[in-house]
């Protein structure tokens, strides 16, 4: 067999293998959390944050998917320099969404290299950290963590546990955008919790579009052991 042609076969073989491991790296981010773990998280007499009044619950087949036309937005947000809390790509906590019974290791940073890691903490001057209740904003890939992310309904919890605290958020609104609209990533008063993925969720290779779940904070308790 002509060499050129083995030598291409094996550099194909070693990218796939390469690629491979990185995914498999990547979807370790990912467990199962029963929701027996989870089903005593939101008590009544937790501490409450808003008592706004519940909506209608709604699939991704309702989620509204015009693509919102791009604005004009801040340069890509990157972490920034004055916050050395962590080093980047440090495991910092964890995102719980029992209504699908996941959970997601989430690391400090959301560049490309954090990603690969799982869930990755937007840190900017326009987003903060869940303790300061402001917005807070976490990104994953579609093909190794928020693989079904598409399930999760308005109404729904979603939990974040962050530094000996376990903050609660309920799911108010989903929609799409273009993957360079960066509109979402901006400063809030109030305490909001965005997720934030590639869409369509099931498109193979640069998906052209990300798909947004936006909460507000409910309820925060200490971890108990």
């Amino acid at each position: 067999m002509n060499k050129v042609l083995v030598a291409i076969m094996l550099f194909g073989v070693l990218m796939a293998g390469f690629y491979g491991y990185q995914w498999w790296d990547g979807t370790k981010a990912a467990e199962k959390v029963p929701m027996e773990e989870t089903e005593d998280w939101s008590k009544p007499d937790n501490k409450s944050v808003s008592k706004e009044a519940g909506k209608p619950s709604s699939t991704i087949n309702n989620v509204e998917t015009q693509i919102t036309q791009k604005s004009k937005s801040p340069d890509p947000v990157t972490m920034s320099e004055e916050i050395s809390k962590y080093e980047k790509g440090e495991n910092v906590g964890r995102v719980v969404i029992p209504s699908i019974e996941m959970g997601y290791d989430t690391f400090w940073g959301a560049d490309p290299e954090v990603l690969k890691q799982g869930v990755g903490m937007y840190v900017s001057e326009w987003t903060t950290t869940p303790e300061e209740k402001r917005h807070t904003v976490l990104s994953g890939h579609r093909e190794t963590v928020f693989t079904e992310l598409g399930d999760v309904k308005k109404d729904d919890s979603i939990f974040v546990e962050y530094d000996g605290k376990r903050y609660e958020y309920k799911v108010e609104k989903m929609w799409v955008t273009d993957a360079d609209d960066r509109s979402v990533i901006v400063e809030k008063d109030e305490a909001t919790l965005t997720l934030s993925t590639c869409y369509p969720l099931d498109f193979i290779g640069d998906a052209p579009d990300r798909y947004i779940i936006q909460s507000k904070l409910i309820n925060v308790n200490d971890i108990v052991e």
